[in-house]
């Protein structure tokens, strides 16, 4: 089993379309958006998402078959870390799950962060996800001792955080 993690351009719009609607359906949970959100996009909207130039979309494929993706963009408001890096909508198809893809994915992550001078590399992770979290720690993240609830006062994310 070969995992190879590339960064996707504007013309990988369809690829992108292609894992992101499988990893609602997967882990709905997971995700701000919803399933019947992301399926009514247009092409231009995908484009769109990729063609910025502050964040970047990688994909992991395992035997030129999509295996799961990640983003990375500048740190928001809400992350209150000018100098860092967010995390975003990591997920791994079930049959790849334990194979070294999101390994690979946040290794691939942590050099675009690094390449875009960024200090550190923050993620949110929901506490009902005790399987990602300590992935994260494994990888090295670290809990910073915040936690947010967002949008839905049930559902608890804690911020954690990796030097670069």
């Amino acid at each position: 089993m070969t995992v190879s993690v590339r960064r996707l351009g504007e013309d990988d719009w369809a690829a992108l379309r292609e894992v992101r609607l499988r990893a609602l359906l997967d882990a709905p949970e997971s995700f701000y958006t919803t399933y019947q959100d992301s399926v009514a996009l247009m092409e231009a909207d995908w484009r769109a998402r990729l063609r910025a130039t502050d964040k970047v979309t990688l994909l992991a494929e395992v035997d030129d078959h999509a295996a799961g993706m990640v983003s990375g963009v500048p740190a928001g408001e809400e992350e209150r870390d000018p100098d860092a890096a967010l995390m975003l909508a990591m997920w791994v198809s079930p049959e790849s799950r334990g194979h070294g893809v999101a390994d690979a994915l946040t290794t691939e992550l942590l050099t675009w962060s690094r390449e875009q001078s960024f200090k550190r590399l923050l993620l949110w992770v929901y506490d009902a996800a005790p399987r990602a979290a300590g992935f994260y720690r494994r990888a090295g993240f670290l809990p910073t001792g915040r936690t947010e609830t967002f949008n839905d006062p049930n559902r608890r994310l804690t911020l954690m955080s990796q030097t670069l």
